[in-house]
């Protein structure tokens, strides 16, 4: 099973340099098992369950209710 925000799967593949040359050896952020870093287009496990939400996506949804006007009940 994936950790906690690990890549587990991209578009971004790691050249054959990078592999060699462990360019992202010291990241702890893992693409099947290989050390790299976030790029656009990673899907990364976040071990929530069906239903639940993240604290930061709570806030943002707090944030926008209150910017179209809906304040705290």
């Amino acid at each position: 099973m994936a950790d906690f925000g690990e890549i587990i799967d991209g578009t971004f593949f790691l050249s054959q340099e990078q592999i060699e040359t462990r360019k992202y050896g010291f990241s702890p952020i893992k693409a099947s098992g290989v050390p790299t870093v976030y790029h656009a287009g990673d899907v990364v496990n976040l071990p929530y369950a069906s239903g639940e939400v993240s604290t930061m996506e709570a806030i943002g949804l707090a944030w926008g209710a209150f910017a179209s006007g809906i304040t705290p009940s």
